[in-house]
């Protein structure tokens, strides 16, 4: 990922996940994201707490 702010594109393809259920995610508050103008940009540190967010945690035996 890059420094600036991600793109619909660049996060679909990070996520590997299609548009319905990406926006999805940004009406249900999962993923936040940032509107200039018409817009809709992401912060990777952003990207990056939504992945770790939806990790398993394993419960040890």
């Amino acid at each position: 990922m890059s420094d600036g702010l991600l793109t619909v594109k660049e996060a679909l393809e990070h996520l590997k996940i299609g548009r319905t259920k990406f926006y999805s995610l940004i009406n249900e508050g999962k993923i936040r994201t940032v509107k200039i103008g018409k817009r809709t940009l992401l912060d990777p540190i952003d990207l990056k707490r939504f992945v770790e967010r939806q990790k398993i945690k394993r419960v040890q035996p």
